[in-house]
């Protein structure tokens, strides 16, 4: 399976469709994460054994610059307007619970499955570092 494949799959587990638009930003983002990891772990060649942690890293850089794009209002089973906290019907009057209300939404749990996503854990990274001189 190539990385690409990988990364497909790993968005449609996620509730994104790859289309054909989106092929040359995968690319892109396949080959930035891979120099980002060679540079974290000073290494020539990525060692199989993070080939996973290349596919999610891809799968949340993409996600996130797509989000910040505002690119996607279709993903599934994330709605990212806010709850509202409360609401006035004489003269009208709407509060929308925030974070600083306690208030867990989509959005917040989606932004940390990206974090999660794109920052692998050190000790996974420091299994394959090489030390620099």
């Amino acid at each position: 399976m190539t990385v690409y494949e990988a990364v497909v799959s790993r968005l449609a587990m996620l509730g994104y469709t790859v289309t054909d638009n989106d092929e040359t930003g995968l690319n892109f983002l396949i080959d930035k994460c891979e120099k980002d990891i060679l540079a974290d772990i000073n290494q020539r060649v990525l060692p199989d054994g993070l080939f996973y942690v290349h596919v999610d890293m891809v799968a949340g850089q993409f996600l996130y610059d797509k989000k910040a794009a505002g690119g996607l209002d279709g993903l599934e089973g994330f709605d990212f307007s806010a709850p509202a906290k409360s609401i006035t019907e004489g003269d009208v009057a709407i509060t929308f619970a925030g974070a600083s209300d306690g208030a867990s939404n989509a959005e917040a749990r989606f932004d940390a499955l990206l974090a999660g996503l794109m920052h692998p854990s050190e000790s996974t990274l420091a299994a394959f570092r090489r030390m620099r001189w």
